[in-house]
């Protein structure tokens, strides 16, 4: 697996509290005993663990509300794209020809799902 930035960050933190705040260093002075604690009994590495799952969970896009939110509104065409979109001639207000479009003046921002896309070339 590549590593991340957050790999790097958690590395880096469980390296300055092994080295600056664990006091097991002035307890153990064999220096094979405080590897085996280090490395058997030290819950750093189950925290380390817990963060590095909670970021990776939280940076899942596919799990994400952007992405659900984007798999939901996905067939949405804004009016400004859109092939039904008509213009007054005095460019002053804009309204959709679908009957079954939106009522009324559209507005910027306002789509639906029924809208085809004006291509790029006709743009």
């Amino acid at each position: 697996m590549e590593r991340t930035e957050m790999d790097n960050i958690v590395e880096n933190m469980a390296e300055y509290i092994c080295d600056h705040i664990c006091q097991k260093p002035k307890e153990i002075t064999d220096a094979e005993k405080l590897e085996d604690y280090c490395a058997e009994e030290c819950d750093i590495g189950s925290h380390i663990c817990n963060i590095l799952n909670q970021y990776n969970k939280i940076n899942d896009f596919e799990d994400s509300k952007l992405y659900k939110l984007m798999e939901k509104y996905q067939n949405i065409v804004l009016c400004k794209e859109c092939r039904y979109r008509a213009h007054c001639d005095d460019g002053e207000f804009d309204w959709c020809r679908l009957g079954a479009g939106l009522d009324g003046n559209l507005r910027e921002g306002e789509g639906c799902s029924r809208g085809i896309k004006v291509s790029e070339s006709d743009t």
